[in-house]
């Protein structure tokens, strides 16, 4: 009886130890997949975790690091577009850069590596929705655009604002801000304006340094938007 007993507790100690197994390989299968289709969706881009407040602007100014040839870049015809999940704007990179993008963001914001702040605080391209910010300014894209500075701790106001067109027919507004520091913030703001949306812009800002310029010129040029 004894040793029928022992036999039986052997054999259920023996199936959980396979029924763990099984579990554990069906887990790590479910894994490996979800990993594969989001990289497959990516198609070239990095993906980063979302969490972390990076739409506030940042006021201390960072030394860029020079990570690129950005004059070969500029003249590069080797183009690669970039669309937004989300939202229908599109705009065009040279192949040499790499997007980075962030996992489930509502925003669809999209950067790159181009200086030595966190991608997370330099960010180049998103979508604002007005409505979050200020319910009152739905419809009235340049007031929001002049007021903007005030959803942020670290900005103190407007220095200037200009109407502004890319080359695809984009319009909006170039603007820029002071921080609480004193100083004036270097890399201009744009906001353009999206067709039949009066509560969405596209926010892109002038996140490359000096030697630059031209690449994000090029860049900025090529923004387009469909409905």
């Amino acid at each position: 009886m004894s040793n029928q007993n022992s036999s039986e507790e052997t054999i259920t100690k023996s199936n959980l130890v396979s029924a763990n197994l099984v579990i554990i390989v069906v887990f790590l299968l479910i894994v490996g997949a979800v990993y594969y289709n989001v990289s497959k969706k990516s198609k070239g881009a990095v993906t980063m975790p979302a969490g972390i407040n990076y739409l506030s602007p940042s006021e201390t100014a960072t030394k860029p690091a020079t990570l690129y040839d950005y004059a070969k870049l500029t003249e590069s015809t080797d183009l690669v577009t970039f669309k937004g999940k989300k939202f229908a704007f599109s705009f065009q990179y040279p192949k040499g850069l790499t997007p980075l993008t962030f996992i489930d963001d509502p925003t669809n914001a999209v950067t790159f590596k181009v200086n030595d702040m966190p991608a997370q605080s330099s960010l180049m391209m998103l979508v604002e929705t007005i409505s979050e910010r200020d319910k009152t300014l739905v419809g009235k894209q340049e007031d929001f655009v002049r007021g903007y500075w005030r959803h942020f701790s670290g900005l103190k106001g407007l220095v200037s604002i200009s109407p502004v067109e890319n080359d695809k027919g984009l319009k909006g507004f170039k603007a820029v801000y002071a921080t609480k520091s004193g100083a004036v913030a270097t890399n201009e703001k744009y906001f353009f304006t999206l067709e039949g949306d009066d509560d969405h812009m596209l926010y892109v800002a002038n996140i490359f340094p000096a030697e630059g310029q031209a690449l994000f010129e090029k860049m900025l040029n090529s923004i387009d938007y469909s409905k």
